[in-house]
């Protein structure tokens, strides 16, 4: 028998365990926004730390810092990045940030696997977000910053289940208090699985900076070790 779902207020230890994208947004009246409907595409999501929210999805990041107490979130005003996109992602970014402030009603829906969080303000609007697990969430573990080489060409290696297996050849980097890359202190070596978020050229070598994680529970063909893309640091199509 399926475990029924539950309702309650959303709280500060939830929040951050999921990406909330955007699934729909309507005024008093029931009626879809349509300055937002551009982010419903866009997959438009807010990330929660601690104590700080971000916004991605539309023109600009937006970040402040967010309270919650007695069912109410309140989210301070919002600073921005300031690139100029197309009108209407700039017009995305605008009701958004209109929208996600002040004292908004938060409520979550749903179970662990497939929750929602709505957002309701003071002027009858609707704003509901469907969860989806970080990375910290999905494996169970805390990730390990760091940064991979990686080499322009895949190598052969071996594999159990597929003949004339391609990996990535990687090696780890290090930069010193000042940001300057260090001298690389690790050989090259094969890079079993694919790293999340990451798509390699072939004649492109990059630096990546990674999370590593520890996979608490596994499946039985799947490795303990994750590695998820955290930013594109170098790109050299010389390969060198």
């Amino acid at each position: 028998m399926p475990t029924p779902a539950v309702t309650s207020p959303a709280s500060p230890l939830t929040l951050p365990a999921y990406y909330w994208r955007l699934a729909s947004a309507t005024d008093a009246s029931g009626k879809p926004i349509a300055a937002l409907q551009k982010g419903i595409e866009h997959q438009l999501r807010l990330t929660f730390s601690d104590d700080a929210l971000n916004i991605r999805g539309g023109c600009n990041a937006q970040f402040g810092g967010y309270t919650y107490k007695n069912g109410v979130l309140h989210v301070n005003n919002l600073a921005s990045t300031m690139k100029a996109c197309e009108q209407s992602l700039m017009q995305l970014d605008a009701e958004i940030n209109q929208r996600v402030k002040g004292d908004l009603r938060a409520t979550l829906s749903g179970d662990t696997a497939e929750p929602a969080l709505e957002l309701a303000a003071q002027d009858g609007s609707v704003l509901t977000f469907v969860g989806e697990p970080t990375p910290q969430t999905l494996y169970g573990s805390a990730g390990e910053t760091m940064f991979l080489e990686v080499a322009a060409k895949k190598a052969e290696c071996s594999h159990p289940m597929i003949p004339n297996y391609q990996c990535l050849m990687v090696r780890e980097r290090r930069y010193n208090d000042a940001g300057v890359q260090q001298p690389a202190q690790e050989k090259w070596h094969p890079l079993y699985q694919s790293i999340e978020g990451f798509e390699h050229k072939d004649g492109v070598r990059t630096v990546l900076r990674v999370k590593r994680y520890d996979w608490k529970n596994p499946p039985a063909d799947a490795p303990s070790k994750v590695y998820v893309l955290d930013m594109v640091v170098e790109q050299d199509a010389s390969g060198k």
